[in-house]
């Protein structure tokens, strides 16, 4: 995605309230392959998003943002840290969410729309300091935070593990995706691009038992969810000592139907019953 390309997606997002090829790799047994990260839906319009609960929550909301520009190269001496934890809602309420990536109920990937923007811009910011920066030897330690080129574009990145061939397998902090990458396209992450906390964050479906899920029962899931605004609201969270490792359980609705609010666990409740039936 080119740059020009990244800011189409600057636009507003207008949120209402009213109660409730790349390849992503999804590791479990019913992993199943997804699509891009952020696009913009098929006919080009902005989500508009109801909330599944009235009174459920404050709306979420943006802030200002310094406009896209070259950061100047880190302090030597400064010391570098990770990035603030993401903000969350109290358990019962609601924010608007995008899913970058969803493999089954009991896995997806979740991005608050709330910053979305602020990711835009950082992601400009990065190509343009990437881009006209020289390169210089990295030694890649695993578990370790950097930047990393994947498809011209250039991501926060986790190290999962460096193989022996030169290639290095990271997972994208912000999108939920895991990647192979060439260990020369791997950056050291300065400060001023760990500022913003990790967009994505792993989630669960809550109102559903733990299961493991069938191809069928997964595909289900991630027509409903996948690439989708929605709105979802907080059940639980499972704190951890990194951000990459928090999970959250959440429920997930689909606002965008006139009519009616889709609950999406209430799909896959009836979707394991047909199943266990069957059986």
């Amino acid at each position: 995605m080119a740059t020009s390309d990244l800011f189409k997606h600057q636009g507003d997002v207008f949120l209402s309230s009213h109660s409730p090829s790349k390849t992503s790799t999804c590791n479990s047994t019913a992993s199943l392959t997804s699509t891009t990260t952020i696009t913009p839906s098929s006919n080009g319009t902005k989500p508009h998003l109801r909330r599944a609960h009235s009174g459920s929550g404050p709306r979420p909301t943006g802030g200002t943002s310094t406009p896209p520009g070259t950061p100047p190269p880190p302090s030597s001496t400064a010391p570098v840290k990770l990035p603030p934890l993401l903000d969350l809602p109290p358990a019962g309420h609601n924010m608007d969410i995008y899913v970058s990536v969803a493999c089954h109920p009991g896995h997806f990937v979740l991005q608050p729309w709330r910053d979305m923007y602020k990711l835009v811009v950082l992601m400009g910011e990065m190509i343009l300091y990437y881009n006209t920066t020289e390169e210089k030897p990295l030694k890649v330690e695993k578990n370790q935070i950097y930047a990393a080129k994947v498809e011209n574009n250039w991501h926060r990145v986790l190290v999962k593990g460096v193989l022996t061939n030169g290639l290095v397998s990271v997972y994208e902090l912000d999108y939920g995706k895991h990647e192979l990458v060439s260990g020369t396209q791997l950056r050291p992450l300065i400060q001023e691009f760990r500022q913003l906390p990790f967009q994505g964050i792993t989630a669960q479906l809550a109102g559903v038992k733990p299961r493991q899920w069938s191809e069928e029962a997964s595909i289900v899931f991630r027509n409903h969810v996948e690439k989708k605004p929605l709105v979802a609201q907080l059940e639980a969270v499972q704190e951890a000592h990194h951000p990459w490792d928090r999970k959250l359980t959440v429920f997930l609705v689909d606002t965008s139907q006139e009519e009616r609010d889709i609950w999406v666990h209430d799909i896959m409740a009836e979707f394991a019953d047909k199943l266990t039936k069957e059986v």
